[in-house]
């Protein structure tokens, strides 16, 4: 404990202070406010020496010495809650922190090909619904737009098989997909805007009318025996902030009892930068309906070959020639 009037720490120096109030408990039955304060340890030894009874109860230098002190002790209690926790108690809130912000940014991570999101899906039927969640959409935006060497203009991509990596904890990540383009014979009609809708809602219609076309086309032509261009193409999924951080500038915020990111400070923190994947295509091959048979035909031991290596390349799809041979 501190003197309310010098702000020295008051020490017990062989009971000196207790002796005082005990001595003077021996002439009255009362404590008067000097001693009294001797008691509970408010002013140093010092101090009680040098003021009388009458100075600290009317003295208005003391009383000046004692607001002094409290502005003093306000002033540090505030700049320390805005400083916020030290040692141990510091080193715990920043780990949540970090915590907090790694979760937020792994969240934050985001696919190059991913379709966008529906906006009121209950205007949509179920199966397309289905379609925009599956892999089977993402596969499709790879093709069309990462593929250089497949030539999709003017064409429907229909996915025949699609095989994510074994073993691997993202979603949209294959082993190897296989399409087969379709000329698109039957060509969409699309509507105009409407007043009431937004970019993204109006976004949303044009490509359900594309899937719903486009499933229509492919299905009438599947019908009259008409089979398209088929491809393997092999993608790659990385992320292009691997082992990339931010700095987190960070403050106290002493309303809240946490930290929390602010634009300038002298502190911060490195968190990982969120993930941004994208698709690297490793290879493409143009295959004609037999090889396609053949494919399909041992799709199960080919799926196992790709379990034991995760750069795959083209020959596990062709028939393996015998050493005799």
């Amino acid at each position: 404990m501190d003197c309310i009037i010098c702000g020295e720490q008051v020490v017990n120096e062989n009971n000196r202070l207790q002796k005082k109030a005990k001595d003077y408990l021996r002439t009255t039955s009362e404590l008067d406010v000097k001693h009294l304060w001797i008691k509970q340890w408010k002013i140093c030894y010092g101090c009680s020496e040098s003021y009388t009874n009458d100075d600290l109860v009317n003295s208005s230098e003391v009383l000046r010495k004692i607001e002094e002190q409290n502005k003093r002790k306000k002033q540090l209690v505030k700049a320390k809650r805005k400083q916020g926790p030290s040692g141990v108690a510091r080193a715990h809130y920043i780990e949540r922190y970090t915590e907090y912000a790694t979760y937020k940014a792994e969240g934050n991570g985001r696919y190059i090909a991913k379709p966008a999101r529906l906006i009121n899906s209950q205007q949509y039927d179920e199966a397309y619904i289905t379609y925009v969640k599956s892999s089977a959409s993402t596969a499709v935006l790879i093709v069309r737009d990462m593929a250089e060497d497949i030539d999709t203009k003017g064409k429907w991509i229909d996915v025949r098989h699609l095989e994510k990596r074994f073993l691997s904890h993202h979603e949209g990540d294959f082993s190897f997909i296989i399409v087969e383009l379709f000329s698109r014979k039957q060509k969409p009609t699309y509507p105009k805007k409407m007043a009431q809708e937004t970019d993204s809602e109006y976004k949303n219609r044009i490509a359900y009318i594309t899937w719903q076309t486009a499933t229509a086309d492919i299905e009438h032509q599947r019908t009259q025996g008409i089979k398209g261009e088929v491809y393997i193409v092999l993608p790659s999924l990385r992320n292009e902030h691997e082992s990339k951080y931010d700095k987190h500038y960070i403050a106290w915020d002493d309303k809240r009892r946490h930290f929390k990111r602010v634009r300038e400070s002298n502190q911060y923190v490195s968190i990982i930068k969120p993930a941004r994947w994208r698709y690297d295509i490793v290879a493409t091959k143009k295959i004609n309906h037999q090889q396609l048979r053949y494919i399909e035909k041992n799709l199960s031991k080919i799926i196992s070959k790709t379990h034991k290596k995760r750069a795959i390349t083209l020959s596990i799809f062709s028939p393996q020639k015998n050493k005799g041979s």
